[in-house]
């Protein structure tokens, strides 16, 4: 009965889409969110979300940051695609982006990118050894370089914007991005808010082609886009992952991510890093060291909006990847509790993925509903879009006022 009734309410709200019916292993009744704490943060969440439906200049921000389920786009792009379709909250702006196809890597399908030329990709959570140059990631985690005297590449937004910051890094300063638009060309200028190039447009855009014109020994390393909104207020999803990440990864290998966060400002941040670190046999893994290196995060994020509200994804129930195959990972009962621990701590929320999915063992029966990819690792494309509809689910019904 549980599980009729969370599937007419979902379809009720206009959100669950066919064809995407959790197994029957999935507990319903672990899909709301936990508040181990006072839940003082997500109040002042549901506060914010209130006034952004209220009033047009109000504006909220949620952060998701992750490994390759965020990576990916289908999870956070569900979630976004959920608070704009029922038309409750103004759409806000897109925040950062990242031009993935430049990488040779997964990308997130919710906008366009076409690349032109040689380009190589490297990741701050494995960086590749070979790389040219040493990237400045930064909040996206994620570079790609190109010498090419060719490169370019064009981007296509699903909403208009006003201006492009080309967060990069040339050989010289004879390197100048031009941004070709409907109006004409526009050579970028040194941007004075991130390390980059910065253009404005002449009228909104949705479309625009990048060209760096590089001469015979320059070069161009790329880590990330911010697209100048058409909006002022409304509620703004920001997504950044990346594969392989783990809770150390922005802290360590990022030299840029502290500036950049300090644009995001978040008032909701989505916390999905967990299953990375806890890749490895049970007696390898370290509760404490994993909490710590969330902590160091959540002060982070903390010092930006002392007020954020913060929300954990308990791992996935996943097997890994061993030298003959793979085996089951073991560690998801003690990330949950690592979790809950902290989530107490800092009053945050914890959405049991875990636990919903079913606990041990059930990677395998989601894979049989074609849920999970063969790895039993990765969501299909429909097991994260119905994860997406379950989260956005138990975060309205928490911030309901």
């Amino acid at each position: 009965m549980k599980r009729i009734a969370l599937i007419l309410l979902l379809a009720l709200a206009g959100i669950y889409a066919p064809g995407q019916t959790p197994p029957e292993c999935a507990l319903q009744d672990a899909w709301p969110l936990e508040m181990p704490g006072e839940g003082k943060r997500m109040a002042s969440f549901a506060r914010k979300l209130h006034a952004c439906r209220e009033h047009q200049d109000s504006c909220a921000t949620i952060w998701h940051i992750g490994g390759s389920h965020v990576q990916a786009g289908w999870f956070s792009s569900r979630i976004r695609h959920n608070f704009d379709s029922l038309g409750l909250y103004p759409r806000g702006s897109r925040g950062f982006i990242f031009p993935y196809l430049l990488a040779h890597t997964n990308y997130d399908r919710s906008y366009s990118v076409y690349g032109e030329g040689e380009w190589r990709g490297s990741r701050s959570s494995n960086p590749s050894s070979d790389f040219p140059v040493e990237p400045a990631f930064g909040i996206m985690g994620i570079a790609a370089y190109t010498c090419d005297t060719l490169a370019a590449f064009s981007l296509r937004m699903p909403e208009p914007f006003t201006g492009l910051h080309i967060i990069a890094q040339a050989s010289d300063s004879l390197v100048r991005p031009v941004v070709l638009t409907s109006s004409g060309e526009t050579v970028c200028e040194q941007d004075t808010v991130l390390d980059g190039f910065m253009a404005e447009f002449e009228q909104p855009e949705d479309s625009v082609r990048i060209e760096l014109r590089l001469r015979e020994g320059q070069h161009f390393t790329i880590t990330g886009l911010l697209p100048e909104s058409i909006y002022t207020g409304g509620l703004r999803y920001i997504s950044t992952g990346v594969n392989g990440a783990r809770t150390n990864t922005w802290l360590e290998r990022c030299p840029e991510f502290r500036s950049q966060m300090s644009l995001v400002h978040p008032d909701l941040v989505i916390l999905g890093l967990g299953i990375n670190d806890s890749t490895c046999p049970r007696e390898r893994f370290n509760p404490e060291k994993f909490k710590a290196n969330y902590r160091r995060l959540i002060d982070l994020i903390l010092e930006e909006n002392p007020d954020c509200a913060l929300l954990f994804i308990t791992n996935n129930d996943s097997w890994r990847y061993v030298r003959r195959g793979m085996v089951h990972n073991d560690n998801g009962p003690a990330v949950r509790e690592a979790m809950r621990e902290l989530a107490r701590e800092y009053d945050g929320a914890v959405w049991d993925l875990f636990g919903m999915m079913g606990g041990n063992g059930s990677a395998s029966v989601w894979r049989d509903a074609s849920l999970m990819k063969k790895d039993r690792l990765h969501f299909t494309r429909e097991g994260y879009e119905m994860l997406g509809d379950l989260l956005y689910r138990a975060i309205i019904d928490k911030c309901r006022m």
